[in-house]
């Protein structure tokens, strides 16, 4: 059985589209119970509960957990205590779906982990990206999101884009599943680190495909920006390289040249350094 978690804030505007493709894609599938839904709503909003209605009037079972907002690693945590699949499909809200999941269940079993085909309307494929204690001048000059799909063997040094995340329970569980201090941004950098290092580099499914269309829960810039320097400050303790906030404010802060916001996410960098630097 795959167990789709999707953690859901002020998310209404796209699970229609997420509910819609996927019961486009899954029409003419028998077995409806290979699949079930955890939707964790952490925002408060009752219009999940009909969206995960469309889903049961179809078949498929489907779970929804009201509760408070901890953090995305923090609510995927509270979707695996209620799954009853040894596949665990980590999808957000923001998505379309393309293909059928099915693929999903013979290339994650055994301990693997990894994604498949992930499309952003933003950055165009955007399956795998690197770790940031690998990423420099010229890998971001390469823009490796792009093509790291067709190369298997970088993949020890690259992370699943979390927009679709699949892992074997068994895996997930082993190494105790998402740090819960990450909030929001970098937690499935910090699972994939350890995922990697225990059970080995991520696999890629190439026959399924998602659409990432963004906006899931439209926070503020500001929080999205100060939250992004806080996690990899977080990121960059956890693997004992503190000295990678500051490699990537240098990096950001010339490519700002050419790409003018980034100089915007430097500030922010720079200020949640000095920010720690104060505790």
């Amino acid at each position: 059985m795959i167990s789709i978690v999707t953690v859901c804030h002020n998310s209404a505007s796209r699970l229609g589209g997420y509910v819609a493709s996927f019961l486009e894609c899954h029409a003419s599938l028998a077995g409806k119970g290979d699949f079930e839904f955890i939707f964790i709503e952490n925002s408060g909003d009752i219009s999940t509960q009909e969206h995960a209605a469309t889903l049961r009037q179809a078949g498929f079972a489907v779970t929804v957990k009201m509760t408070e907002n901890h953090g995305f690693g923090a609510g995927c945590n509270e979707g695996v205590a209620l799954a009853n699949g040894e596949t665990i499909a980590f999808i957000n809200p923001d998505v379309l779906f393309q293909t059928s999941l099915v693929p999903l269940v013979q290339s994650f079993a055994g301990n693997r982990w990894g994604t498949a085909l992930q499309i952003s309307r933003e950055r165009g494929v955007n399956t795998f990206d690197l770790r940031p204690e690998y990423r420099t001048l010229l890998t971001d000059l390469a823009r490796p999101h792009r093509w790291m799909h067709r190369c298997a063997p970088l993949l020890r040094f690259a992370y699943p884009v979390g927009s679709l995340l699949v892992v074997c329970r068994s895996a997930f569980e082993a190494v105790g599943g998402f740090d819960e201090r990450f909030f929001l941004y970098y937690e499935e950098v910090e699972l994939s680190r350890r995922l990697n290092e225990k059970f080995g580099r991520p696999r890629f499914c190439r026959d399924v495909k998602i659409l990432h269309e963004g906006g899931a829960s439209n926070p503020s810039v500001d929080f999205m920006l100060r939250e992004e320097a806080r996690s990899l400050i977080l990121y960059s303790e956890i693997i004992g390289k503190p000295d990678l906030p500051h490699r990537r404010l240098a990096t950001m802060r010339v490519l700002a040249r050419l790409r003018p916001s980034l100089a915007v996410r430097a500030d922010y960098l720079a200020q949640a350094l000095a920010e720690r630097r104060g505790v």
